[in-house]
């Protein structure tokens, strides 16, 4: 069992360092979508200046007003709303490994704890 949970631990580790980049790679085309589509609610919602990688907490909070569908007086374009769940995937699978990393490095933490004897 030790090595399953160092295989997963290590596939986990892989897989996660894409995954982010992706994911912020991801949230930044979402930022320009979302001023180009909809400025006037961009710059309600964040302000004039135009996304980047600097200022992703700017995006984030784009991309939170949609997932909790406040602050949103009109209807999105579905190709905003397509970047959106393109977005949301790349974080929720990135999420995903991380927890999976995270209980693999636990759980082989425990067991060679037990086996330890201690």
């Amino acid at each position: 069992m030790s090595t399953l949970l160092q295989l997963a631990f290590l596939l986990a580790l892989i897989a996660i360092v894409p995954l982010y980049a992706m994911y912020f790679s991801s949230l930044l085309s979402f930022g320009k979508d979302f001023q180009r589509l909809h400025p006037d609610l961009y710059a309600q919602l964040v302000g004039t200046d135009p996304p980047s990688f600097l200022s992703s907490s700017r995006t984030y909070r784009l991309f939170r007003a949609i997932q909790i569908g406040k602050d949103i007086s009109e209807p999105l374009n579905p190709a905003l709303l397509l970047s959106y769940r393109n977005t949301r995937k790349y974080l929720l699978l990135g999420l995903s490994c991380f927890m999976v990393l995270l209980f693999a490095g636990l759980t082989e933490s425990l067991v060679s704890d037990l086996s330890a004897g201690v």
